[in-house]
């Protein structure tokens, strides 16, 4: 017999189910084997969409124009929730294709009109939708400051990471722009890559990322500089 939520894997991940369709779904998670292998089998595309800017799939570099119509197929398609999988999986691939191609961040810039009601003060908060919400540590005198959501997801973790760069708030000299990398830790020792982005000067930005890694084995998250020193530490 055909699951009838056989098609739901790829939206689920991506966040285009409804609130009402989510709940059924992941209800449906703790039974069906099936769903639960094809939902992790997915997990890690999040993270790889979170590079990808999407100016770029407008305007590409070295890489032949998209059709205009792609993407408004795409978003058409994940949003019905109820698709073929063949469509739902060539898309997914060739999305995920393109990031590998251009390994570049997608980030959301946030001006004061735009910034959350509330700032999250040193300890944990929880939202109704069950995010968790911490400051990250700066390790040292760091001109970055940042919180961090964690969300428990059925396949792994969804993270946010809010970040603001002050170069001027420390007294040795830095440039305008610094590239920075998001990096989780777990219990066993590995450590995984979620995340990059361009921090610029004065500027608030948001970096979502995910892992299928699950909360309780996530041991830190670390904000590291591409030469590797780590500036900010929250420890799971």
């Amino acid at each position: 017999m055909t699951c009838s939520f056989a098609h739901d894997d790829g939206a689920y991940v991506l966040g285009a189910l409804s609130p009402l369709e989510r709940l059924a779904y992941e209800k449906h998670l703790a039974t069906c084997e099936d769903c639960g292998r094809s939902v992790r089998a997915l997990a890690g595309l999040p993270g790889l969409l979170d590079r990808v800017d999407a100016t770029v799939l407008e305007h590409p570099v070295d890489h032949p124009p998209l059709p205009a119509t792609l993407l408004p197929a795409l978003t058409r398609e994940v949003g019905r929730g109820r698709r073929r999988r063949t469509f739902a999986i060539a898309g997914l691939a060739a999305a995920a294709a393109t990031v590998a191609a251009l390994s570049i961040p997608m980030v959301a810039n946030l001006t004061d009109g735009d910034a959350p009601a509330s700032t999250p003060g040193a300890g944990s908060t929880a939202a109704p939708g069950g995010v968790e919400t911490r400051a990250m540590v700066p390790q040292g005198d760091v001109p970055v400051v940042a919180t961090l959501g964690l969300e428990r997801v059925a396949w792994g973790t969804r993270l946010l990471l809010t970040c603001t760069y002050e170069p001027s708030s420390v007294e040795y000299g830095l440039p305008a722009e610094v590239d920075y990398l998001l990096f989780v830790r777990t219990r066993g020792g590995r450590t995984e890559q979620v995340g990059s982005w361009r921090s610029v000067s004065g500027t608030t930005m948001q970096v979502p990322a995910a892992t299928s890694v699950v909360r309780s084995d996530i041991r830190s998250v670390e904000v590291r500089t591409t030469s590797g020193l780590v500036v900010l530490r929250l420890r799971a």
